[in-house]
């Protein structure tokens, strides 16, 4: 039983059914649009029970997903356990032992990545102005103050056009930035200027600036934000990045030159 669990021609069929869900996806995102963009904001678990009464097929697709990546995460692990566990411990061989220990992140991936879905908070797309405070669990994000240093025009041009306008020499990242504070009991947890790419982090917390936006005939200036809460987030990023590192050397230590035969013949 094992050994079919952890066979290649599994794996094979799991990844073509994978890819064709996924490209039933894209298809769905279209014509879902906006029950995609509400699968992104709130918990999966919310997500479900409120979509399932008016839109099913997303639903059943994504559990068809998540059918999906469970198979092939039992096939990596049936596979890593028996065949290249056996494998590595035989040959005794550095790159057995890496393709082992890359199997072996692949499955703390897949696990991470199943339990993130299920499990802590998330609140996305919370818009704020200076002043107002989000209550998120037991903590309470205060915004404090908004700076953008540039042209607030491109704040007010509608979305597919403002997305052409954001690049590096219209919008300074490393300048603007919303000052934000982290609140639990009446207790200051953190404080920080949070920016584009630059969250604020506070053990499983994670605060996201996702956009600036304004705001009424005063122009007033705020910030949308994710919200996130899981002990998993950090881990999850730090196995991923080993698991590509990982692979790196797997692809360098393993890489073959084409021997050159021109030359040879006469």
């Amino acid at each position: 039983m094992i050994q079919r669990l952890g066979s290649v021609t599994l794996t094979f069929y799991t990844l073509v059914v994978l890819i064709w869900l996924m490209g039933a996806g894209v298809f769905f995102s279209t014509a879902h649009g906006e029950i995609f963009l509400h699968m992104n904001e709130v918990h999966i678990c919310d997500w479900i029970m409120a979509t399932w009464e008016k839109a099913p097929l997303p639903v059943v697709w994504f559990l068809s997903l998540c059918l999906g990546a469970a198979i092939l995460f039992m096939n990596a692990l049936c596979c890593s356990m028996g065949r290249q566990w056996s494998l590595a411990k035989k040959s005794g061989l550095f790159k057995n032992w890496l393709f082992f220990f890359l199997h072996c992140l692949f499955i703390v991936v897949l696990a991470c990545h199943g339990l993130i879905l299920a499990l802590g908070e998330k609140q996305s797309r919370v818009h704020l102005f200076p002043g107002q405070d989000h209550s998120f669990g037991p903590y309470e994000i205060q915004l404090t103050d908004v700076v953008f240093t540039d042209d607030l025009t491109i704040l007010k041009t509608p979305k597919k056009r403002q997305r052409a306008l954001m690049t590096r020499k219209n919008i300074h990242i490393h300048e603007n930035h919303a000052l934000l504070t982290l609140v639990k009991n009446d207790h200051t947890l953190a404080r920080q200027k949070i920016r584009m790419l630059s969250p604020l982090r506070y053990k499983s917390v994670q605060v996201t600036l996702v956009e600036f936006v304004i705001q009424g005939a005063d122009d007033r200036l705020g910030v949308v934000l994710n919200l996130t809460d899981n002990f998993l987030n950090r881990f999850f990023f730090l196995a991923y990045a080993i698991m590509i590192l990982s692979l790196a050397v797997f692809t360098a230590i393993t890489w073959k030159r084409p021997s050159c035969t021109m030359g040879k013949q006469r």
